[in-house]
Order: structure tokens, then C-alpha cells, then sequence
């Protein structure tokens, strides 16, 4: 009988994102029209988003602020393109991910000890759900908030977009005003979901993965019962011998899928990280610096602190995964398999366990295009490289003290 499936709003979230980005797994042909057509709207999101704010670029190329802005959004907009992109390269593996958590991760059939872990688990992966949704949705509605504020007390022919458009058409001009305007919010909110999907459904898979690890680890520390003259030695190996094989095929299982996340995630984890320090100095500049409406202040400021909140969330738990795969050694160590006789079973286990310790002592990770592997040490070289980049960035912009002075109090 399967293991009944166990959800969340972390899951819930993860899987919602995943079908209106057209990543979803599917099961009939219905399912995968809907996720054709999903795409399709995707991708045109994503090149109208390009679009727009290129061709406005090229309209403002004397607005150094403006043109930061744009070139902000485009960036963010080219990452979540290539994230996608390779995801749907690998979309067969990524489906077979899922399957494989819903069948072994999310489920209820667990004991007493790994239903605290898993229950930890479940509250680590809705903080970081519910968080990253709120930061996300602040900072896309002040796209809306900007324009409308800006509107009041304005006539018709002086109506603003969130963007805009370089065209010969009466958009200020109702109903093409209302048209446009609701066309826009509908990119800006396809491309936001675009952008944390893959980001979100990784961390919480990442961090369920990790929480794996340690309930193996309470399972072979656990596996070995009291030692007595009542005890009969022989069945006492036996029957150890049997749980650690079950221990092992689920140590190598939790070895391949982790080497699975790495291959499909290797590229967009790079991408993430070799985009992040420009991210953060343009959002630092149109916050500090810039002379721009409060409303779009706030959209980066939001943008800069979901940032950093997410490189230093995925990088604990991309260390956890290190960690808490090395001490699967640790555990193994310390059982009572020293002490069994040497008979055909006891040297099978002495065997195996020497094989799982030296497995071990190689850990599983996420890496960055495969040139490193991704740990705490990378939020701090990250966050260096962003500060080390401020200076550049200031002296771009010909920064004075008296601009200073005119943002902030104007």
C-alpha cells in the first residue's frame, strides 16, 4: 500500500509556480496542451519584457538613472529566461525529481524521531515560501503603485504606464490606456513567477533532501540495539545486516538524487551567482543614489533584500547538504559492528559499513557550473565581490554629495 502523500504551503506554492511557468509534471495529454500553451505564454512575457525595456534604453540613453533601472529589469529578466531554458532541457529529469519526492519525501510513514525532523522541516520550507512570496509580491506591485500615484492630478493625456511603450498609438487614450496598463501587470507578474520558481522549488527540495540525510543518520545510530549474554549473536547479526542494506540502498539513492539536483541546477545556480553582485549594485544605486520616485526606490530596495535573503538561505542549506551528508560517516562509525563475530554476516557488514564511511567522506553538493561547490563560504565571497564592486559603481555614476542631499531630503 503507497505512503500516503503529504502537502504543505511550501509544496503547494512550489507546484503552483511550477504550472503557471508550464514546468509542471504531466499525465495525459490534456495536462501537457495546457503546459505547451503555458509556455508559449511564458516565453512571451519574457521577450515583451526584454523588449520593452531595451527599446526604452535606447530612447533614454541620457538617463543614467532610468537607464540603470531598465537594464536592471532586463538582467533580471534574461536570468529567469536562461533559468527556464535549461530546466525544460531537462525537463524529463526534472519530472522523474518530483515523482521521486512526492514518492519517498512527502509522505506520513515515518517514526516517531523522523517525524520531528520532518515536521522542522516542513516550518524551515514555509518561512522561506511565505517570505520569499511577500518580498516578490511588494516589489512587483509597486510596478502598479508607481504609475497610478503618478496619475492623480494628471488628464488623460498625461497618463503613465509601469513601462513605456515607443509606439505610435493612442495609449493614453481609454479603453487603450486600461488595455496596455493591464497587459504590462500581467508580464510583470509572469515574469516574477518566472524568476523565483526555479529558485524556490530547489531550496525547498534542497532542504527536504538535506533533512533526508539526517533521519538516515538517526536510523544507523538507532540500529543497533543492547548486547547481553541473553542475546543471540548470530540472529543479532543477521538482523542488523538487514537494516543496513536498507540503510545503504537509501544512502545510495539520496547519493543519486543529489546528483541529479546538481547536474539539472549546476548552470542557473552559476548564473545566479555571476549575476548577483551587478544585481545588487544597480539595486544599491537606484536606492541610495538615484534620483527616482519613491516607488521605485522601493521596488529595489525589496529586490535587494529578497537577494540577499536568498543567496544566504541557499547557501546554508547547500551547506547543510555538505554537512549533513559527511556525517552519514560519523553514524556509520558508531555502531556496535566492531564487536560482532567474524562469521559470513559479520564481515558482510564490517565490509559494508567500511564502504558507506569512505562514500561518505566524499559529501553531496550544488555546484556552480561544476567550478565549486556552493557553501556559506560562497555568500561571503559573493557578498564581498558586491561591496568590492560599490566604489566602481559610485564613481560610474559621478556621484556628488549635494545629489545625495536632493534624494533623501528633498
Amino acid at each position: 500500500m503507497p505512503a500516503e502523500r503529504y502537502t504543505d504551503v511550501s509544496i503547494k506554492m512550489s507546484e503552483f509556480l511550477l504550472k503557471i511557468t508550464g514546468l509542471s509534471r504531466t499525465t495525459n495529454s490534456a495536462e501537457e496542451i495546457r503546459r505547451k500553451l503555458t509556455i508559449v505564454y511564458t516565453i512571451v512575457a519574457l521577450v515583451y519584457g526584454v523588449y520593452v525595456n531595451v527599446v526604452d534604453i535606447y530612447h533614454n540613453m541620457d538617463n543614467l538613472d532610468h537607464c540603470i533601472f531598465l537594464a536592471s529589469n532586463t538582467l533580471n529578466i534574461v536570468l529567469a529566461m536562461f533559468k527556464l531554458s535549461v530546466i525544460n532541457f531537462y525537463k524529463t529529469e526534472f519530472s522523474d525529481m518530483i515523482v521521486y519526492a512526492q514518492k519517498h519525501f512527502w509522505h506520513f510513514n515515518y517514526d516517531d524521531n523522523d517525524k520531528i525532523l520532518f515536521a522542522e522541516c516542513g516550518r524551515f520550507c514555509k518561512l522561506w515560501t511565505v517570505f520569499l512570496f511577500f518580498v516578490t509580491q511588494t516589489a512587483l506591485s509597486f510596478y502598479a503603485v508607481v504609475p497610478i500615484s503618478a496619475n492623480i492630478g494628471n488628464n488623460n493625456s498625461e497618463r503613465l504606464l509601469p513601462f513605456k511603450m515607443w509606439v505610435n498609438l493612442p495609449l493614453t487614450v481609454t479603453p487603450y490606456y486600461e488595455i496596455m496598463f493591464a497587459i504590462e501587470l500581467l508580464a510583470v507578474q509572469q515574469i516574477g513567477a518566472s524568476y523565483i520558481c526555479p529558485d524556490n522549488f530547489l531550496c525547498v527540495l534542497n532542504l527536504h533532501v538535506v533533512y533526508q540525510f539526517r533521519m538516515l543518520q538517526n536510523t544507523l545510530v538507532n540500529l543497533w540495539s543492547n548486547i547481553d549474554e541473553r542475546t543471540d549473536i548470530v540472529e543479532y547479526s543477521n538482523k542488523c545486516y538487514v537494516m543496513l542494506k536498507k540503510c545503504i540502498r537509501k544512502h545510495q539513492s539520496l547519493i543519486e538524487f543529489s546528483a541529479k539536483l546538481d547536474d539539472i541546477y549546476t548552470l542557473p545556480i552559476l548564473s545566479h551567482m555571476v549575476i548577483f553582485s551587478v544585481l545588487m549594485c544597480f539595486d544599491t544605486y537606484e536606492v541610495i543614489l538615484a534620483d527616482v520616485s519613491p516607488g521605485t526606490r522601493l521596488i529595489f530596495f525589496f529586490h535587494m533584500i529578497g537577494s540577499f535573503t536568498h543567496i544566504i538561505f541557499f547557501t546554508y542549506i547547500c551547506n547543510g547538504l555538505v554537512e549533513e551528508s559527511t556525517n552519514i560517516s560519523t553514524a556509520s562509525y558508531s555502531g556496535w559492528w566492531t564487536i560482532l563475530p567474524m562469521t559470513e554476516t559479520g564481515r558482510k557488514i564490517r565490509k559494508d559499513t567500511r564502504i558507506m564511511i569512505m562514500k561518505s567522506m566524499r559529501p553531496c553538493y550544488l555546484s556552480a557550473g561544476g567550478f565549486f561547490p556552493v557553501t556559506l563560504e560562497t555568500s561571503t565571497a559573493v557578498c564581498s565581490n558586491f561591496f568590492l564592486l560599490i566604489p566602481f559603481t559610485l564613481k560610474m555614476t559621478f556621484w556628488n554629495p549635494v545629489r545625495y542631499v536632493t534624494v533623501f531630503c528633498p
